[in-house]
């Protein structure tokens, strides 16, 4: 069976498991422990980061290089558009979106909650265990550390970060006037994309009721707009989990 190595949390980690389950294909998730996870990354495969995708031998690590070698395993039905103009388009749609709105996106919500050491904790340890929140809470200033440091997280950076958000959800919103997906008539791994990579912001999370006030007031702020809309829309009519799924922590 496909195994995924992932983080629950990670909007990331959602695309993967979304083109799981509209691929209909069976697979187990291996939750991982922020920080404690590098000790298992490091058997398969030279990158630290999830998601990474475990098919028998062949390792995939990154979300999109993850989307394009399903879609070659398991073609039907194909998240990537056979046209070349419709490929580029849907490829150059999802880089910007992982790179202006995932990246900006985390690093923002993450300088937002690290601080605050009780939220940080219950969102980090998602899918975790009971039994691994004593050793986690007792590391937890250790692996915000590290957090603050590898993604370069500071007031000006998160303000950045913001700014860089703000304009690429512009850009979406006005992408989606009059139109029901980002390339051509029919859900891709662009929409896919873009959909997963804000579901926290625009879903209905009850998981998260407790939240920086910053974050919340983005939340707020997005409810009535376009793409907020457009966002539920599409994970009400595309992503239901139709694959078999087996969840195991590490």
């Amino acid at each position: 069976m496909i195994e995924l190595y992932q983080f629950p949390f990670s909007h990331y980690c959602e695309k993967v498991r979304w083109a799981l389950d509209y691929k209909g294909i069976a697979y187990r998730t291996v939750d991982l422990l922020p920080g404690f996870h590098f000790k298992h990354l490091a058997k398969l495969g030279p990158k630290t980061c999830v998601p990474v995708l475990r098919d028998g031998a062949t390792i995939v690590q990154d979300s999109s290089a993850i989307i394009s070698y399903l879609d070659q395993r398991h073609a039907n039905p194909c998240l990537t558009p056979s046209g070349s103009d419709a490929l580029r388009e849907a490829l150059d749609w999802e880089e910007y979106l992982d790179e202006q709105v995932g990246v900006n996106i985390r690093l923002w919500f993450y300088h937002h909650i690290l601080p605050v050491r009780r939220l940080a904790v219950s969102f980090l340890l998602q899918g975790a265990g009971w039994h691994k929140k004593p050793l986690f809470v007792l590391a937890y200033p250790k692996v915000r550390r590290a957090m603050l440091q590898s993604m370069n997280i500071n007031t000006d950076t998160a303000r950045q970060a913001e700014e860089h958000l703000r304009a690429a959800l512009e850009k979406l919103d006005e992408a989606l006037v009059g139109r029901r997906f980002l390339v051509e008539d029919r859900f891709s791994r662009a929409d896919l994309t873009a959909c997963a990579l804000l579901r926290r912001s625009c879903m209905p999370d009850e998981t998260s009721k407790e939240i920086p006030p910053a974050v919340r007031e983005l939340r707020d702020e997005l409810k009535n707009r376009r793409l907020c809309r457009w966002v539920q829309s599409v994970y009400a009519c595309y992503r239901q989990p139709r694959s078999a799924r087996v969840s195991l922590s590490q």
